[in-house]
């Protein structure tokens, strides 16, 4: 069967549900990452990376595109099909200066390119970001508008048609251990009633554990953006859910959904 996760910017893949990629390639499934963007103004942060030797705009971009391939590479995915949209930056004025930027595309066109990869790509399942795009960066949640229009219009103009439309997901108590443990970082003041959810809106929770060590080594590979492996170890290691299990959320469904908690995506696909 075939999966395809749709995302807006290197490293949303690995973070939002790496361990679910990775496990889904190794038992067999086609998996292939749809990416909106480049990731042309993401913030460098390695200590040993000058930020002036790669710009932002097409150089950065090129840099981020590497660091995506060396994830699903790690992953064991497909390489990346990019949209060819230009990242809106964040704070969300840094986009609203940008005419060009993903945020002010025409969402309807994005639908049309997601549907003609869907269309090509025949997947059983999507996996996208929640109508508040994790942690509400504009792009995020362009993208899941985008992606939410086509895995509905996709049954009026395909078939077979994607059957499961998931989102990633952390709970209200999962929100609120990360504000303690990054109290001060710049989404420490996600409010946990917005940007989790209960308990019982989890549809499925997929065990990763076996495949943590290559969702570790896809964080690794987008250096530019968390630091050296050492670094990311330190923020990582105190998130043992992180290398554990993901939690999704159900954004649509054809043909019914079973009623208890699933710790398959595919359960009930045929």
């Amino acid at each position: 069967m075939k999966l395809l996760a749709i995302f807006a910017h290197p490293d949303d893949e690995v973070f939002s549900c790496g361990g679910t990629l990775a496990r889904y390639a190794d038992e067999g499934h086609q998996v292939s990452l749809i990416c909106a963007t480049r990731g042309e103004e993401g913030e460098i942060v390695h200590p040993d990376m000058e930020p002036n030797s790669y710009p932002k705009g097409p150089e950065r971009g090129l840099l981020r595109v590497d660091e995506l391939a060396a994830t699903c590479k790690a992953l064991g995915i497909s390489p990346p099909i990019f949209l060819d949209y230009q990242d809106s930056g964040f704070p969300i004025e840094v986009g609203l200066q940008n005419p060009q930027a993903f945020m002010n595309a025409d969402i309807f066109k994005i639908e049309e390119k997601i549907l003609d990869r869907i269309g090509s790509i025949h997947p059983e399942i999507i996996i996208t970001f929640d109508p508040h795009g994790m942690y509400g960066h504009i792009d995020h949640i362009t993208i899941h508008r985008a992606a939410l229009a086509a895995f509905w219009s996709a049954g009026s103009v395909m078939q077979p048609a994607p059957q499961r439309l998931y989102y990633p997901a952390r709970t209200i108590t999962q929100v609120e251990e990360m504000q303690r443990r990054f109290a001060g970082s710049s989404n420490s003041d996600l409010d946990p009633n917005i940007f989790g959810v209960s308990d019982d809106s989890i549809c499925a929770q997929i065990d990763i554990s076996r495949y943590a060590d290559r969702k570790r080594l896809g964080v690794y590979a987008h250096r530019s953006q968390f630091g050296t492996e050492e670094h990311i170890n330190e923020l990582l290691d105190g998130r043992p859910d992180f290398f554990r299990f993901e939690s999704f959320v159900l954004g649509g469904a054809r043909g019914g959904f079973p009623a208890d908690r699933l710790n398959d995506l595919f359960d009930g696909v045929g």
